[in-house]
């Protein structure tokens, strides 16, 4: 009695082991989840993002007061000739140590517009990588949509090419034994044996090309290791517009506009900018401090209040050229944002019909497999009992394999063309 138990037991902890070894098996949902953590190109964007926030608030300093503290030690001693006629006869009388401690600060009252220029400009900037944000988020939702549907097709493909390899099998028993029986020539045979081996190197291809898409899926999940994992599940699809959009509102709300524009505000914010340095600057100083030979100083104190103001009056021509280039930029900007929209409502309506397109070449491509797979089932019936030539049979295979083969190939168009529209809108999986 005790054996069994014992191998009962040992079953108990191989079986623990292996499951504990298993690959993960993620959904749709769960590489999303993934992506969003530990995308790297994704992860950029937001410390970009985090690092321009900062910019702004650095620029916000000029409209406030800078205060700053200093503290100070002396000490030293002074020579005094005794005697003109003497040049050595010096004496020297020590000077004790002396503490000062001084607080001091400054507030410009107006520089010109210039803290409201870089302020706007900063402003701009944010909105320009908040956009650039959204649009890397687009860009990595149609990668992980392309990559994980490309996965799957791979899978599937693979899958595909085995169940051909049985077939082409099949088909070649069948011709050789009616070789054999002097029903066929020889040429079918050899036929037959040769698309026996193309279904074998279009295993072969499946399998590397299989390889290759769990790698580019794991690239963007985050994942080093990227043969230990499989996913699973299909990606939610909608259905395409019944209607065409209004595509001229959607581009005006895509991500690439809104940096355009964004970046257009900031050139012309830059203008401000550099006319500053036309206009007087006002300043407002202030200071407070103690002198004495203890530490903390408590002795002559000392004040002062001052308005400076300072009136530019030429620096070699550097203000005039700043304005100048300055405003170059700003109309390159304004060219550019006008391209931006022309350019982004042309790809909307491409991806658009592109999108459109597919989804219409799925359903006909699964009408065209579904026709195939009949008329292979009756061809095969008849070539058996001598009803249809192998030329026949072997044309009507051959378009079976390749409806297959399409269909399966729309299914992963029709969500890649989705993904691609989604894209072009700014808009995706990643929130």
């Amino acid at each position: 009695m005790t054996r069994p138990i014992r191998w009962s037991l040992l079953s108990v902890f191989l079986l623990a082991g292996f499951s504990a070894h298993a690959a993960p098996v993620y959904s749709w949902s769960d590489c999303v989840d993934l992506a969003q953590k530990n995308n790297a190109v994704l992860r950029a964007a937001e410390a970009d993002l985090r690092s321009t926030q900062s910019e702004e608030g650095a620029s916000r300093s000029g409209f406030l007061p800078e205060v700053s503290a200093n503290l100070s030690y002396t000490r030293g001693n002074t020579s005094v000739n005794l005697s003109g006629s003497d040049p050595n006869n010096f004496s020297s009388s020590n000077n004790d140590g002396r503490y000062s401690a001084a607080l001091s600060g400054s507030w410009n009252l107006f520089s010109g517009f210039q803290d409201q220029g870089r302020l706007s400009q900063a402003k701009a900037n944010t909105d320009a990588q908040n956009a650039s944000l959204q649009s890397t988020k687009a860009q990595v939702s149609y990668d992980l949509k392309s990559s994980y549907e490309g996965f799957l097709y791979a899978k599937g493909y693979t899958k595909l090419t085995t169940d051909i390899i049985n077939r082409r099998q099949e088909n070649l028993r069948m011709v050789e034994l009616r070789f054999q029986s002097g029903l066929e020539n020889k040429g079918s045979v050899l036929l037959s044996q040769a698309n026996a081996n193309q279904a074998q190197y279009d295993h072969l291809q499946a399998q590397h090309a299989e390889r290759i898409a769990r790698a580019q899926l794991a690239r963007e999940l985050g994942i080093d290791e990227y043969d230990t994992f499989d996913v699973q599940g299909e990606i939610p699809v909608a259905n395409a517009p019944q209607a065409l959009p209004d595509l001229k509102a959607l581009a005006l709300e895509t991500p690439e506009v809104k940096q355009a524009s964004a970046k257009e505000e900031s050139a012309f914010q830059a203008i401000r900018v550099s006319r500053a340095g036309f206009f007087p600057s006002l300043d407002l100083t202030g200071s407070m401090g103690r002198q004495g030979p203890d530490f903390f100083p408590d002795q002559r104190n000392s004040w002062s209040v001052g308005l400076n103001l300072s009136l530019p009056i030429f620096n070699g021509g550097r203000d005039y050229y700043g304005v100048r280039s300055a405003s170059a930029n700003w109309a390159s900007a304004s060219s550019t944002d006008e391209n931006t929209r022309r350019d982004v409502l042309a790809k909307l309506e491409q991806a658009y019909s592109s999108y459109v397109e597919a989804v219409s070449k799925l359903k006909v491509d699964q009408s065209f497999r579904d026709a195939s797979t009949i008329r292979a089932e009756i061809a095969r019936k008849q070539y058996n009992n001598g009803l249809i030539t192998f030329n026949d049979w072997n044309i009507i295979e051959d378009d079976l394999i390749s409806r297959e083969k399409s269909y399966l190939q729309s299914q992963r168009d029709r969500v890649v063309a989705e993904a691609a529209y989604e894209q072009e809108q700014g808009k995706g999986v990643i929130p």
